[in-house]
């Protein structure tokens, strides 16, 4: 299985790579150049790892995932948060948007339950996916 790796809101460039098993034969490659290539997008092969170097100047929440969208339900696809301070500091919410939160219910103001930075109280449960990555449909 072959996952064609994307990586929003950022080049990264690829400083090793090598197989998740330690008893492998394949070796693992080291990239030392001053300037490893950049990209957002890789394939990674089945039971390989990358490591990756990302300057985080882009202040955000950024999305990573695989391009193969059944393999989302596996776990191959995170945000993560960059710089939340300046995002507080200088991002700003279209009104249209504050307001269209306010029709559906949802908290404006505070952390995702509308609480206080680490107050969770109230904050709904993700959403649950059962089965397993066989059980979902194949759409090739």
């Amino acid at each position: 299985m072959v996952h064609s790796y994307h990586c929003h809101g950022h080049a990264f460039q690829i400083v090793e790579s090598g197989p998740v098993h330690k008893n492998s034969s394949i070796p693992v490659k080291r990239f030392r150049g001053r300037q490893p290539m950049r990209r957002d997008t890789i394939t990674l092969a089945a039971n390989r790892y990358v490591r990756l170097r990302i300057k985080a100047d882009n202040p955000g929440v950024w999305f990573q995932h695989c391009h193969q969208e059944q393999h989302s339900y596996s776990g191959l696809a995170f945000t993560f948060i960059e710089a939340p301070d300046v995002m507080q500091r200088t991002l700003r919410i279209p009104q249209e948007m504050i307001e269209f939160c306010r029709i559906l219910g949802h908290p404006t103001r505070g952390n995702s339950a509308g609480r206080a930075v680490s107050d969770m109280t109230g904050i709904k449960p993700p959403l649950a996916i059962t089965g397993t990555a066989n059980s979902i449909p194949d759409t090739r």
